[in-house]
């Protein structure tokens, strides 16, 4: 292969990797990103914390924010943290994160480097961004007590965003 192809090579994978970690803003409510679905899809994730309970991700209910991320992403390395920083400031709303088919050692070396100490689960075969429809990171669902999704959100996702439809979780 030549210098000038593999130049090419590489510049279309960074694009690839760069166009797959959504940086679209765009806020989708009632429906989760890729189809119809109104609630959670009857998984069970494993916890990234050796001893922690498996989650079954079908029977969850709210108040709960549930975010999807990879260590490649790099809107997930700057959203990491702001999540954790907005879930001490709502103790009633439980903080799940889902690391999305990635070798769990390397996600939890990742979120100490992060300082992220919400709960954590590994959806290694990417079950879950199949199952709702997602083709890029991150994505961060709100649940509703009564266990549905009452929003969803493709890309990075600012603290006022997310303080937004935490607080409509109360209002509705």
């Amino acid at each position: 292969m030549t210098a000038r192809r593999i130049i090419t090579a590489a510049l279309a994978a960074v694009i690839v990797v760069l166009c797959a970690c959504g940086g679209d803003d765009a806020d989708r409510n009632g429906a989760v990103v890729g189809g119809t679905r109104t609630t959670l899809p009857d998984l069970t994730l494993e916890p990234l914390v050796a001893g922690d309970a498996a989650l079954d991700l079908g029977s969850l209910r709210g108040p709960a924010v549930v975010n999807l991320w990879a260590t490649w992403c790099g809107p997930c390395r700057r959203e990491l943290p702001a999540f954790q920083e907005v879930s001490t400031s709502y103790p009633d709303v439980r903080f799940i994160g889902v690391d999305i088919g990635e070798d769990t050692g390397a996600a939890r070396a990742y979120l100490d480097e992060l300082g992220v100490s919400f709960e954590q689960f590994a959806d290694s075969d990417a079950a879950l961004t199949d199952a709702i429809g997602a083709a890029s990171l991150p994505v961060t669902l709100v649940v509703a007590p009564d266990g549905s999704i009452a929003t969803e959100h493709l890309g990075p996702m600012s603290l006022d965003q997310l303080a937004d439809a935490i607080s409509e979780l109360s209002a509705g």
